[in-house]
């Protein structure tokens, strides 16, 4: 029920006939917000969907969404019918703690006892969190402590309230919040796969006409100033 209740706040797609609508990871939502509200203060009519990534490439199967924000290596196996990236810049995996709970060094999560991550299967850095454990020969010692939940937004929530020792989220939120957590640790690249994150641009972009005006605001100095502020090199 609660998973239910949190992809109906996040996910709206109550939107007016003519709105450009664009998807992204939740992990993502504040950098594409901003870049939505400069838009919108042009007069282009766009709005946004969030949610985990998986949920989001399946409501752009009902082909109303002209771009999702977000792994393009996911992207890439979603089966969607993609028209062509704008790379955005790439992301970073982050461990953060709560402000009472101060780290030096990754491999501290080991005296931990319980650690949430985004779901392994439908969120980018669940899949990453994944990769790093494996990789790191920490996924046995781990895997008893470890409390999978839909995204990053709710691994946040959990680690500002409290309810967990440490949280994998991504760059992009340990830099917006940073001021909120007691640690920011950034993950060894090495030791998962590159997220490359893009815009894609689905079938329904070459039918709106605001979607080369999103486009091309990806691309200017605003907009990239914007994600390198949340932490996309």
């Amino acid at each position: 029920m609660k998973k239910f209740l949190f992809l109906a706040a996040t996910v709206c797609f109550a939107l007016a006939s003519d709105a450009l609508l664009v998807g992204a990871g939740g992990g993502y939502k504040k950098p594409v917000t901003a870049v939505i509200e400069n838009l919108k203060k042009d007069g282009v009519n766009v709005e946004a969907a969030f949610a985990n990534i998986k949920q989001i490439t399946i409501q752009a199967a009902e082909g109303k969404m002209a771009v999702i924000v977000g792994d393009e290596a996911f992207l890439n196996k979603s089966g969607l019918e993609i028209k062509g990236y704008e790379r955005l810049g790439k992301g970073t995996l982050a461990l953060v703690t709560p402000k009472e709970k101060m780290i030096n060094d990754i491999k501290d999560i080991l005296k931990f006892e319980r650690i949430a991550m985004p779901d392994a299967k439908k969120a980018i850095y669940g899949i990453r969190t994944t990769e790093f454990l494996k990789n790191s020969n920490l996924e046995k010692e781990m895997s008893s402590k470890m409390l999978a939940v839909a995204g990053v937004p709710q691994v946040v929530a959990y680690v500002l309230n409290g309810e967990v020792d440490a949280g994998f989220i991504n760059s992009t939120e340990a830099e917006a919040r940073r001021d909120e957590f007691g640690s920011v640790i950034y993950v060894d690249e090495s030791l998962y796969s590159p997220v490359f994150i893009s815009a894609a641009k689905l079938a329904a972009c070459e039918k709106h006409v605001d979607c080369a005006k999103f486009i091309d605001e990806l691309k200017s100095e605003r907009s990239k100033e914007i994600f390198a502020k949340f932490g996309l090199k």
